[in-house]
């Protein structure tokens, strides 16, 4: 039976023998060159899986954190059509909790409160009301730990309206985690005036929800605490066993809950969170694979290189009785053993950076900024990390195994024979002429596609963009060889030059390997520059939008946070004193809340200001009113893609009842009424939707006279760190106040704007140099393949350093196209990512700017390195063994 083996394998048997036999000792034999693929091959894994690594822990936490906070009901009850704004009386709380196959009721109410921490500065923290005796079951993690001293939280404990409970998160800011019954002290603000107040609590114990700091209490503390005596927000029902949720709306929910209240399953907050990261993760994730992208140029030029130094062995074989399909399976062999390899570090190494940037360096988020706390790293799940790995690492053994394909075919085709004499063999690919232009223009195509439709759930996600900039890379590298030879033609100004003549006849010849030499560089540079433009493009936008939307010298706020974060209103009298003070030139007060769109489920944000037509970041014309004496509001760009709206165009906006304030409204006022969208503006500090109104039409309308922020204009001459105490001086709590001046807030603004796109800068760097890494390796090949030309030169009595002349003119040819090829291309790319991508994913509109400096000096880097690659490329095959490569063939 094992000679039967042996004498006829199968094809599994048979493979295991060719990566055994051949494979493995060349690859450890080329060891040195094969290791650049190898690391191409491991950072663009690693790379492409640690950004799924930190993106997908991001949205997990966010979704643990908030799954333990809002617990485990059947239903929620809440206010119909503005959630949450006017509350719900316990008079309705009662009914509902009498109402049929209920198991529980539990009320809840929420708020914001402040709290000093061991660093002496006040952090803010969500204060959840509970009635313990029902919240148990759904909430569990919303209880005290046995570990905080359990033993001595009785059930009088919880009943206490002046004890709190809180997290991991509250107490990493406190420092230290207080003894039971400790006085802690809270500061509150009224959500209607921005009075402050402390209460004063006492420690209670800790409960185990994540993300940001909570804090838990008895509900009838809470509500004295938030001022709010008598209302809570929502009711968590838990429904008797065997009874549908949908079924029990039908037959009690709807005909029974009281008017104005509706019951609803709980959202899922991570899924919520997915969806409006889902075009920030997309993008990052494909960023991520420039690097991947760019290294299988280079694990191509590494392969091509090898098969180079190896063709008289290969034909040599070939003659031996090796077939071409066999040499073929050869080098794809090469290319899946170097996949297999490079693949397994890469995640590995993507492990580790994932794990690093959760526990130390980038908060675990990748500039998500979704609050998601504290994190202590990847812990591994196989159900969750397998797939995702099993992925990136057939993704990388894919592309090793694509770029082994050319080469593999090329050796297939290869004339035995005539290589084994000497004679050279052309393994450039052939491209139709056609190919590239015809590339282009289907990119061009498909960049001028619309963005898909809202219903179909990737409306944010610009997949025509990303297609058609794949198009537009590959046509650039099909049109390399057509530049090569255009290029050529310059060179007929001197054509006496024999070094030129040469130059450009090699040129002509080879111009399709020069695809195979300059893909790689030619990829890393067009998204370097792409992503280089886009991004100045973007700073200088938002520099732009910041002049016009910051116009005053000194900004003045809150510390503190009313209900679902919003900014807590400034008290009148503050205000009354700046106007009084003659401290500013100007003192303008805004209003920053919300407003609803009946039917619509997610609240709009309002800023309600003093607007001036003539400094606003506009997006197109203006449009007049449709009816004499319509209230005109402003919108942004976010508004008008996902309501489909245009200026001109009317829509009603309903008032936000929890933000009302002194209410003076006149006794026939509405909470609705209709507008007209004046214009659209620019918004770059939010993705979802918002709209500017004049501030006196929205008082008349609403009746609110409070303010969030005041806007301060400096006397010429005064300087506002020098205001800034007396400004304080002017508030009963001055410890309450937030104050930053225009150059704080853009360096803030600008700082936040660099960090955010600081992983962007590693990863083109990445990948750039993985594309120089490919140009050197390519003109190594294409050197050594040529040694015998080169003695034959030598022979013939052209000098070594004529032949170093020579290659030094064939690099710049060679290069300047490949450099202007790039730009060229990159500048392309970048056009895609300011009108589409920006615009689709993100709904910012912005000017392309070039900024042409760091471009130049980007391209000349490029253009330097690879010269000098070659030229180094060439010194080492204009060696002794280049004068004896003829001998050996006389």
């Amino acid at each position: 039976m094992e000679t039967s083996l042996n004498m006829h394998p199968g094809p599994f048997v048979h493979w295991f023998r060719w990566l055994r036999g051949l494979s493995w000792p060349v690859l450890r034999h080329q060891a040195g060159r094969q290791s650049l693929a190898l690391v191409a091959i491991v950072l663009g894994v690693a790379l492409a899986y640690a950004v799924h690594l930190l993106n997908s822990s991001a949205l997990a936490e966010f979704g643990r954190a908030a799954a333990s906070i809002n617990g485990q009901a059947d239903l929620i009850v809440e206010r119909l059509a503005e959630p949450g704004s006017a509350g719900i009386s316990e008079s309705d709380y009662a009914r509902i909790a009498n109402l049929p196959d209920l198991v529980l009721a539990a009320p809840r109410l929420e708020g914001q409160a402040q709290m000093s921490g061991a660093d002496g500065k006040r952090f803010n923290l969500t204060v959840i009301g509970l009635d313990f005796l029902q919240a148990a079951a759904l909430s569990p993690e919303l209880m005290p730990l046995k570990d905080s001293g359990s033993a001595e939280v009785t059930a009088m404990h919880l009943l206490d309206p002046e004890r709190l409970l809180l997290n991991d998160a509250a107490l990493r800011k406190l420092g230290a985690r207080p003894a039971l019954s400790s006085p802690i002290t809270l500061r509150v603000a009224d959500a209607s005036t921005g009075q402050a107040h402390n209460h004063l609590a006492l420690f209670g114990g800790r409960h185990s929800a994540g993300g940001a700091p909570v804090a838990v209490m008895d509900i009838a503390g809470a509500q004295l605490l938030l001022g709010r005596l008598g209302r809570i927000d929502r009711i968590d029902l838990r429904l008797s066993s065997g009874i549908a949720a949908d079924e029990w709306l039908a037959r009690v929910g709807k005909p029974g809950l009281p008017p104005g209240l509706q019951a609803k399953p709980p959202s899922d907050d991570g899924a919520w969170m997915g969806q409006i990261t889902r075009a920030y993760r997309v993008n990052l994730g494909v960023l991520s694979l420039m690097a991947l992208f760019s290294g299988s140029f280079l694990v191509f030029a590494v392969i091509s290189l090898s098969v180079s130094q190896r063709l008289p062995q290969l034909a040599l074989l070939g003659v031996l009785g090796m077939s071409a399909s066999e040499r073929g399976r050869l080098i794809l062999a090469e290319g899946m053993v170097l996949g297999a390899i490079g693949s397994g570090l890469g995640l590995l190494l993507g492990w580790a950076l994932a794990d690093l940037g959760l526990r130390q360096v980038l908060a675990g988020d990748l500039g998500l900024a979704i609050g998601i706390g504290g994190s202590q790293g990847l812990s591994f799940d196989a159900g969750q990390h397998l797939p995702a790995a099993a992925g990136f690492g057939l993704l990388g053994l894919l592309i090793s195994v694509l770029a082994s394909a050319l080469p593999a075919l090329s050796v297939r085709r290869m004339p035995v024979a005539q290589v084994l004499k000497g004679l050279g063999h052309d393994t450039a690919l052939v491209l139709p002429g056609w190919l590239g232009p015809a590339l282009l223009l289907l990119g061009l195509a498909l960049a001028l596609l619309p963005p898909l439709p809202v219903s179909s759930g990737w409306a944010n996600v610009p997949l025509a963009a990303y297609a058609a900039m794949l198009s537009l890379l590959l046509g650039g590298i099909a049109c390399v060889p057509s530049l090569l030879r255009a290029c050529t033609r310059l060179l007929r100004a001197r054509p006496h030059s024999a070094t030129l003549l040469l130059v450009r006849e090699h040129a002509q010849d080879q111009a399709g390997a020069a695809t195979r030499a300059l893909a790689g560089i030619l990829v890393a540079l067009s998204l370097s520059v792409a992503m280089l433009v886009m991004v100045g493009s973007f700073r200088t936008a938002l520099q732009g939008w910041l002049e016009q939307m910051l116009p005053a010298d000194l900004y003045l706020r809150s510390s503190l946070r009313v209900a679902e974060g919003q900014t807590a209103p400034l008290p009148p009298e503050l205000i009354a004193k700046l106007h009084d003070s003659g401290l500013a030139e100007q003192v303008l007060p805004q209003y920053s809340g919300r407003l609803w769109l009946p039917g619509h489920a997610e609240p709009l944000a309002l800023m309600a200001r003093k607007v001036r037509e003539d400094d606003m970041p506009w997006v197109g014309a203006l449009a007049a009113a449709p009816q004499p004496g319509a209230q005109a509001v402003y919108i942004n760009e976010a508004m008008r893609d996902s309501l489909n709206l245009q200026p001109g165009q009317m829509l009603v906006l309903s008032l936000d009842a929890r933000q009302d304030g002194p209410v003076s409204r006149p006794a026939d006022s509405t909470r609705q009424r209709q507008v007209f969208v004046r214009g659209v503006w620019r918004d770059y500090a939010r993705q979802s939707s918002a709209l500017i109104m004049d501030l006196a039409d929205y008082r008349a309308w609403s009746g609110n006279t409070v303010s969030t922020e005041v806007l301060l204009w400096l006397r010429p001459g005064d300087r506002a760190a020098d205001l800034v105490p007396r400004i304080r001086s002017l508030a009963q709590q001055p410890e309450d106040l937030e104050l930053a001046s225009l150059e704080e807030l853009r360096s803030i603004s600008l700082h936040i704007f660099d960090r955010s796109f600081a992983v962007t800068l590693w990863l083109q760097s990445v990948a750039l140099a993985i594309g120089l890494f490919g140009i050197a390796a390519s003109q190594s090949a294409q050197a050594l393949a040529r040694k015998r030309e080169f003695g034959l030169l030598w022979h013939l009595g052209l000098s070594r350093a004529g032949i170093l002349r020579l290659l030094a003119w064939e690099a710049v040819l060679l290069c300047g196209v490949g450099a202007l090829a790039g730009l060229a291309l990159g500048v392309g790319l970048s056009a895609v990512l300011v009108f589409v991508v920006n615009p689709q994913s993100f709904h910012w509109s912005m000017e392309l700017s070039l900024p042409w400096r760091p471009l130049l000096g980007l391209v000349a880097a490029v253009f330097v390195a690879g010269v000098a690659t070659t030229l180094l490329a060439g010194r080492q095959a204009l060696s002794a063994q280049a004068v004896q490569a003829v001998k050996e063939d006389w």
